[in-house]
């Protein structure tokens, strides 16, 4: 089950961040045919936040299952090489993916709401 936790974790973080927040930045800036200048909802920006941080915590929290379990594989020489091989591809998708929550993260801090890309 922790083997599960640290390979799985963070990238559905990640998954669960992008189809949360996506949508409910899109309707609330683009609720019918036109664009708004700014979101229907006055906190648009914390509730994305929020999205993030739960979403950020999440994949720390796997990410840090990952590497332990890691360790715990790494200093016993004893345990199956698939096991061992799981472990390791946790640590690295755990990491990429709590930099894509980070960076998704960011987005919602630096871009305001409802901004023309143009």
């Amino acid at each position: 089950m922790r083997i599960a936790i640290g390979l799985f974790g963070a990238p559905v973080a990640w998954i669960a961040q992008v189809f949360l927040s996506e949508p409910l930045a899109a309707y609330a800036c683009y609720p019918y045919r036109m664009p708004l200048s700014a979101p229907i909802w006055e906190r648009l920006p914390v509730m994305l936040a929020t999205i993030g941080i739960a979403c950020f915590t999440v994949a720390l929290l796997s990410g840090l299952v990952a590497w332990r379990l890691w360790r715990q594989f790494d200093s016993n020489s004893v345990g199956e090489n698939r096991n061992r091989f799981l472990v390791k591809l946790g640590v690295m998708s755990s990491f990429i993916f709590i930099v894509a929550t980070l960076f998704n993260m960011c987005a919602v801090l630096l871009v305001s709401p409802c901004s023309a890309w143009v």
